[in-house]
């Protein structure tokens, strides 16, 4: 049913149960507002109660027709800003290409013998390790391969991985990001992916970079996904983790929340839930924090501190308890807790399909 009521001309409808398993969800938290981006109103969320799902929702939850409202200034318009050129960074542009070489299979002409070596110096930063597998999706190399980035933005990552051998293509529904990406010369699409009507059987691998979490039908989505893969293809999600340390921690005043951008937010078990009901074997789960981010626009939600650009704007002091509650989520990590700020999962479509 939809309520007449908007937030700031955002229609909505009821969505009393849980999108995945059907089932009762209860109140988690009411009133939420976006200090992000400035979209006017209040959001509410709702957790399931099936112990073997836990799914996250709006309720209600904006009609796609009106998502498009909530991203008049999203950061998916524009690039990142660009590292500083130091000394350091350099340097560790150089390891993580030697690590890329030796363990993806990635720039191996230009990476070879002892410049190789400099590859596990990466170990000693385990932040930095994680933040690098997570720059190439954990897709080992495979040159010529059709790679679709589904929600690519505007394209950084998508120009990393062609210029690294991928043929690669991008959808996005954000029409300013297309238009960024396109300017790169990428081959980029404007809409949903169930609208692009690729054949059968097309791309070797798909990635979906903190994606999900803003569809209004994942599995849906997912099941187009497994339709298009080659069979023993992979597919690639990155998204929020619900049961993460800085949720726990910091609740209503968590940065992977963002109402009301984020429809739905999953713990593992939701994910490999929409992932298996989608058709495909599931290859590898873990959580992750790959920096201090989330942790520090966290704490600076949690104390009203103002935001920029969609980001909270902390001082050098204040950064440092974040920074200490990431190296005590790191350590929760190698004892196997699965407290990470992010869900990495690995999936394959069967040879047998």
């Amino acid at each position: 049913m939809i309520d007449k009521c908007s937030n700031d001309g955002i229609r909505k409808r009821s969505c009393p149960n849980c999108t995945l398993c059907g089932a009762r969800g209860e109140l988690l938290y009411q009133d939420l507002k976006d200090h992000l981006f400035g979209v006017p109103g209040k959001w509410n969320l709702k957790r399931c109660l099936n112990p073997f799902c836990g799914l996250i929702w709006l309720d209600p939850m904006p009609l796609e027709e009106d998502i498009a409202k909530a991203y008049v200034k999203y950061y998916t318009h524009n690039d990142k800003n660009q590292d500083r050129n130091t000394v350091l960074t350099r340097l560790f542009h150089f390891v993580k290409k030697s690590y890329w070489a030796k363990k993806y299979g990635y720039l191996n002409d230009s990476v070879r013998g002892w410049k190789k070596l400099l590859s596990n110096l990466i170990y000693l930063h385990p932040l930095k390790k994680a933040q690098v597998d997570i720059a190439v999706m954990y897709l080992p190399a495979q040159a010529g391969g059709c790679l679709l980035d589904v929600g690519c933005g505007s394209g950084e990552w998508l120009k990393r991985m062609q210029d690294m051998g991928w043929h690669v293509e991008g959808i996005d529904f954000d029409p300013f990001a297309v238009e960024n990406a396109k300017k790169k010369g990428l081959p980029v699409h404007f809409g949903s992916l169930e609208a692009q009507n690729y054949p059968d059987n097309h791309f070797d691998a798909i990635t979906m970079k903190h994606v999900i979490e803003h569809f209004h039908s994942p599995l849906q989505v997912l099941r187009e996904c497994h339709r298009i893969l080659k069979p023993g293809a992979h597919l690639m999600v990155e998204t929020p983790n619900s049961q993460s340390l800085g949720h726990r921690i910091f609740k209503q005043n968590w940065r992977g929340l963002e109402p009301p951008r984020h429809l739905q937010l999953m713990n593992m078990a939701a994910l490999k839930k929409a992932v298996k009901d989608a058709g495909f074997e599931i290859v590898s789960i873990r959580t992750l924090i790959t920096m201090s981010y989330m942790l520090c626009q966290s704490y600076g939600l949690s104390k009203n501190a103002a935001s920029r650009n969609g980001e909270m704007q902390l001082a050098s002091l204040e950064s440092l308890i974040p920074k200490i509650l990431a190296i005590m989520e790191l350590m929760f990590l190698w004892l196997n807790y699965n407290v990470g700020e992010n869900i990495v999962l690995m999936a394959k479509k069967s040879n047998d399909f």
